[in-house]
Formats: structure tokens, sequence, C-alpha cells
């Protein structure tokens, strides 16, 4: 699932123009639950979600089954599937991954980053500049960093790679609002300015320091917080019941 899905649902019709209909039920899914009209928690029924998008059960229950692999919904035997809950846990976890993930993406990447990709790098720490001086948007400072650490992945060829942070980064482009601490402008653009010089020179020892310092400074904002294994409340605050 590209990262852009999210940009691509809120763009969407409100009847489905897709030639796969289960696509445009996820997409429209995925933006339900980033505005809160779908809710951690909530049990979902194919009839009643064929209903509220229009189609058929057919392509509900395809795009069920892609939501799941996304990690986004979960089946609780025998009750049926739900929303996902992401716990503070969770977000550590996958925060934890991609830490490990932009550091393998800085070493496969070195001596392969093209100029237009360098480009890229440039407008999006640019326009991380020019937004600090405006109201902060938080949706809008998640997706730059996922973009930048994704354009750096791709130009290492490995589409595993992409894949897997594309997914990893999903939740929390989702549930902005309890991700956006771990996404501060100041901190973003200290380390991912020296990452994008270390880059130009291709010198792996100094982009290597450059994660590995991200990866610390987001450990060290993880333990602000206490995680424990017992914790359940999920990450955005409200409870809903069945629909």
């Amino acid at each position: 699932m590209p990262l852009d899905v999210l940009a691509r649902a809120e763009s969407l019709s409100a009847t489905p123009t897709y030639r796969d209909l289960s696509d445009w039920v996820v997409l429209k899914f995925l933006d339900g639950v980033r505005k809160g009209v779908f809710t951690p928690g909530q049990r979902l029924r194919e009839e009643g979600l064929a209903r509220f998008f229009g189609v058929s059960r057919a392509p509900v229950r395809h795009a069920l089954h892609k939501l799941e692999q996304l990690g986004v919904i979960e089946r609780r035997q025998p009750r049926g599937m739900y929303v996902r809950a992401w716990t503070d846990r969770d977000r550590a976890e996958i925060l934890a991954l991609l830490d490990a993930l932009i550091l393998l993406s800085v070493q496969l990447s070195i001596g392969r980053v093209t100029e237009e990709s360098f480009a890229q790098l440039d407008q999006i720490i640019s326009d991380t500049r020019a937004a600090a001086s405006q109201t902060p948007n938080d949706q809008a400072q998640i997706e730059r960093d996922a973009n930048f650490h994704l354009i750096i992945a791709r130009a290492s060829g490995n589409r595993r790679l992409v894949e897997l942070m594309e997914q990893l980064m999903l939740p929390l482009q989702l549930y902005v609002k309890e991700s956006h601490e771990y996404f501060q402008a100041d901190f973003w653009l200290r380390i991912h300015c020296g990452l994008l010089e270390a880059l130009r020179k291709g010198d792996l020892d100094a982009a290597i320091a450059c994660a590995l310092r991200n990866a610390r400074e987001s450990r060290a904002m993880l333990l602000r917080e206490t995680i424990t294994d017992s914790q359940s409340q999920p990450i955005r605050p409200e409870q809903s019941g069945e629909r």
C-alpha cells in the first residue's frame, strides 16, 4: 500500500469509481479511521459496512482482508473483526522497528541516492523550515518525516524494505495526535540535515552516526513515558460501541 494512501483517500469521491472496489473501500476506511468515523475497539460487520459505503458485501470482505494484513483491524475469534486498538507499547515497538529499518536503509542506500532524490530531500527540509513559522500541522510533519525516510529507502532498490517501512508508518499517520510528540520539527531538522549531508558526501560512517543518533533520541523520548506489558489503553482515547 503506497505511503500516499491517506492523501489519495482524501481526494476520493463519495461514490465508488475504482476498478477494484475493495481498494476503494480500503482507502475510504483508512480515511474514516483517521477522522474518527471508525474508532479503536469498534466491531465491524460486513453488512453494515456494505450499507455505509454503498457497495456489495464481496468488496467489503476483500477490503477487510487487506485491512487485516495492514494491521489496521484484527480478528477476534469467535466474535468477528474489530478496529485495532493501538497501545503505547505498540507504538513503542513500531518506532523501535522503524529505527532499525532506517539504519538499514541508510547502509543500503549510501552512494545510490540520485540527484533527483536529493532534490526531493532538500525540498522536504525546506518545507519543514517554512512550516516552523506557521500554525503547527502534525499530519503534514509526520508525512514529511515518512517521505524523507522512504525516499532514502527506495534508493536502496530493496522493495521489501520499503514495503515494511510503509506498513509500519501507517498507524503513526492514522493516529496523528498521539504520535506527534515523536516528530518535533527542531529534532527532525537537526538530525536529518546531518544525514542528508553525509549521504551527499557518500560518508557511510557519518550517515550511520546520524541514524544511530536518531534512534537514541527516539528511544529517550519513549522512556519519558512508562510502558508496561499490562498497559492496555489505546492510542486514541475515544471509546465507541458496536455500530
